[in-house]
């Protein structure tokens, strides 16, 4: 029964990915595409937990639930918040070191020595008792970036709202994307003690809470006396 709550972040993560990259379909907005493949890998990085609690673990399991849940995600995420309220020219050196962080991280875990043995005995194994250094390494570098961004996209949104209201929805979207990446962090801590209900619920909870951040985040631009709004309304039409 562990992989019932991993289930449900699988099905909550996929809808709010097909959501948030139908809408990029149609405003062309990047920064939801971005958030649309952050999504995805939280979807797939879900599967592989729901998969390994559920039947057991493979190397290649556990390496598409590590590369996913606790390499790139939160990268991935910062580049939608870089997108969505940094400078073009910083959004683009962030994007392409990014892609080779990115290509760098498939290529270290894809050679990871992992064996079946490595993983037996651990309802979720951790990775730091067998994975390279190198591995290890990538997995805090992206997390404490990509965190540092996020968290400080909403702080900036925060600053800009005492003198641009009109901004308010994308300081609301944005700390609540801050607080989804908090809650699968933290729900990253019971996989330590074995406890995949928790863990699971906290990748459940941080996908809603991120969504309902994205959906925010886009809301349409007011003008600051209150006329029109200045742009198309960019985010998926409800939670």
């Amino acid at each position: 029964m562990h992989w019932i709550i991993p289930a449900i972040a699988v099905a909550s993560a996929t809808a709010f990915a097909i959501a948030v990259l139908l809408q990029y379909g149609q405003r062309h907005r990047p920064y939801q595409l971005a958030w649309g493949i952050a999504l995805t890998m939280f979807a797939l990085a879900s599967l592989a937990l729901t998969l390994g609690v559920g039947v057991g673990w493979s190397p290649a399991n556990f390496k598409l639930y590590y590369l996913f849940g606790a390499i790139l995600n939160v990268p991935w995420l910062a580049l939608g918040t870089m997108l969505l309220l940094g400078r073009p020219a910083t959004a683009r050196a962030y994007l392409a070191c990014l892609l080779v962080f990115s290509a760098a991280s498939v290529a270290l875990v894809a050679l990871a020595p992992v064996t079946s043995s490595d993983l037996a005995g651990s309802l979720v194994p951790e990775g730091r008792r067998f994975l390279p250094v190198a591995v290890r390494v990538l997995a805090v570098a992206g997390n404490v970036v990509g965190t540092v961004v996020v968290i400080g996209g909403a702080v900036s949104s925060g600053l800009a709202l005492r003198r641009r209201p009109q901004l308010r929805s994308r300081f609301e979207g944005n700390l609540l994307i801050a607080l989804g990446v908090a809650f699968a962090a933290g729900g990253g801590v019971f996989a330590f003690l074995d406890q995949s209900g928790k863990l699971g619920a906290g990748l459940a909870v941080g996908a809603t809470v991120m969504y309902l951040g994205f959906w925010r985040a886009s809301a349409p631009v007011r003008s600051p006396i209150g006329g029109p709004a200045l742009g198309r309304p960019d985010g998926p039409a409800g939670p």
